[in-house]
């Protein structure tokens, strides 16, 4: 059996996902200006020091510790994981630090002081860009063929 026929019909399916990628990716990239305008301020305090776990899917240790923040909102308690890592490591367990936070419905978006966006749309965005360039000509032969245009 060859599966290529298979793949080739199911490449159009990843400019979908490309697109959904991007997508995310934008609306990660605005989680500083969000949490700025629309969050509460409020006072942690940081209960652990992690290490960075490295790659995503690389098998080389990263570098840098993150802080884990304990804070108290109207409605209970949060414990915020950031993923900042720096060297050295700017903060102590039982630390106080400034943190502020936008909780809508499903939406839990937590920023510590001077924190970024990431890296995070950086990669949702190139991943969304491969896969736009590898599935939008797939689909757009498709449809060219499903038009009767040859």
């Amino acid at each position: 059996m060859n599966p290529l026929p298979y793949i080739i019909q199911t490449m159009p399916l990843l400019a979908f996902i490309g697109t959904y990628l991007l997508i995310i990716a934008y609306d990660k990239s605005k989680i500083v200006e969000r949490v700025t305008s629309k969050g509460i301020k409020t006072v942690g305090t940081v209960v652990e020091i992690r290490q960075n776990p490295g790659e995503l899917f690389g098998s080389k240790e990263g570098e840098g510790q993150a802080p884990v923040v304990d804070f108290v909102f109207s409605n209970g308690s949060h414990r915020h994981y950031s993923t900042h890592y720096q060297t050295p490591c700017p903060y102590e367990v039982g630390q106080k630090v400034e943190v502020s936070y936008y909780f809508y419905k499903s939406i839990r978006e937590v920023l510590l002081a001077n924190e970024g966006a990431g890296t995070l749309p950086k990669t949702l965005f190139r991943w969304g860009i491969a896969l736009c360039l590898i599935g939008y000509p797939f689909l757009i032969k498709k449809l060219m063929l499903l038009g009767g245009t040859n």
